[in-house]
This record gives C-alpha cells, sequence and structure tokens, in this order.
C-alpha cells in the first residue's frame, strides 16, 4: 500500500519547489506496510482517536506469558487493517509478521 511514509512518527517531508519557487510537493510517498505494522503494535486501544479498536499495546506483553493471546490479538488487528496475514511466529527475542495488503 502506498501513503505518507513517517519516521520517528513524523511524515517526511522532502519540499520541491517550481520554476516560480512555489512549492510543488513536499510529502515523500512510499510502501507503509511495515510503518502500519509497527503502529499497530505500538498503539494501545484508544490512542488513536479516528480508530479507537486499534492497537495491541505490544509493551504489555513484556511480563505477560501467554504467547497465543498475543499471536490472536496481533492476527485480528492486522486483518482489521486490511492485511491478509500468512503467518505470525512469536519468540522471545522478536516477532516475525508475514502479511500484505
Amino acid at each position: 500500500m502506498k501513503g505518507i511514509t513517517l519516521k520517528d512518527y513524523e511524515a517526511v517531508i522532502q519540499p520541491h519547489r517550481g520554476p516560480d519557487g512555489k512549492i510543488i510537493s513536499g510529502l515523500v510517498i512510499g510502501d507503509t506496510l511495515h510503518q502500519n505494522q509497527a503502529l499497530i503494535l505500538n498503539l494501545h486501544k484508544g490512542e488513536l482517536k479516528e480508530r479507537p479498536m486499534a492497537g495491541c499495546g505490544i509493551s504489555d506483553m513484556l511480563l505477560d506469558n501467554d504467547p497465543i493471546y498475543w499471536r490472536t490479538l496481533i492476527r485480528e488487528q492486522l486483518e482489521m487493517d486490511r492485511q491478509t496475514v500468512t503467518n505470525i511466529k512469536i519468540t522471545t527475542k522478536s516477532i516475525e509478521i508475514d502479511a500484505q495488503y
């Protein structure tokens, strides 16, 4: 999916000026799959005003011992974002997500 790219949760802006000095474009457009997945994992429910039910709140996973719950929650949230999830693997060191729009 193409969209506005973010860096450190801020829009990436690279203004391009026309011959008259006016800005003709500025927001960087690119693939947003991985950035959207990261946002979904990091957000807690209620943090995103436009979609209050979006988010996994992955920071709460630190002391939890139920990876099946988290795998199910991550899958549900990604599917709510209209991603087709092939596989989610949770290990002690990482979370691997295989999903596409």
